[in-house]
């Protein structure tokens, strides 16, 4: 007998209004490989729920009662920064979005959107990817770009700034620990003990996981 080792994304529901919870809930799992683990009414609960079911991602109303989308989102990411949020809203411009997106948020859907893309939207979310989704890509240019500077000068708190320095020029292309070193001015070890001390700091299990995970948050763009 075959073992089944397929990867089941955990997902929490967080909306205000049941009808909504009740329709994202049947379509998520109505999918192979996610399930719902839990479902909260308003952000305190929303952060409730993370801290006791531990998911892989929540999407996330960013209108609701007790601190709102933004408030849990905040809360989350400092609790369990693991934890990829989704946020969704009825609004494009709606101003909590980009403040959420400032605050961790992994992506960003239309509530009126294809219901396919919720599906998609949160298994890219769960497997690292930033998602952003625009009807009107001209228009929202300008705060695309600066949610995406945010985001990207953002990353990371956890590291010192040297370190972010060091994971900055590493995730360029091409560069190596030696190009590093010569660069910041500092030796090749120096470099390499930073290097140790970050892969610890975000999880990394090895050196290519790590610029991945760097390059996903934008660093290695600007030198």
């Amino acid at each position: 007998m075959t073992e089944n080792t397929e990867t089941i994304i955990r997902v929490v529901i967080a909306d205000d209004h049941a009808f909504t919870r009740y329709g994202l809930r049947v379509l998520l799992e109505s999918e192979p490989g996610i399930t719902v683990v839990a479902e909260a009414c308003d952000g305190r609960e929303a952060v409730a729920r993370v801290l006791e079911f531990q998911p892989d991602v929540v999407v996330m109303d960013v209108r609701m009662p007790n601190g709102g989308g933004l408030g849990a989102t905040r809360e989350i990411q400092r609790a369990r920064p693991g934890t990829r949020v989704l946020v969704h809203s009825e609004y494009e411009a709606d101003p909590n979005v980009m403040a959420a997106m400032r605050a961790g948020a992994s992506g960003f859907l239309m509530k009126a959107g294809d219901v396919t893309q919720i599906i998609r939207a949160v298994r890219d979310v769960a497997a690292g990817a930033w998602i952003f989704h625009l009807s009107d890509t001209a228009r929202m240019r300008p705060w695309y770009d600066e949610l995406r500077t945010a985001r990207r000068d953002g990353a990371f708190p956890q590291l010192t700034a040297r370190e972010r320095e060091i994971l900055n020029i590493l995730a360029a292309p091409g560069q190596t620990t030696a190009g590093a070193a010569a660069r910041l001015g500092i030796s090749t070890k120096r470099v390499e003990n930073a290097l140790t001390d970050i892969k610890t700091k975000l999880g990394a299990a090895d050196r290519a996981e790590l610029i991945a995970t760097a390059r996903e948050a934008g660093l290695g763009t600007r030198l």
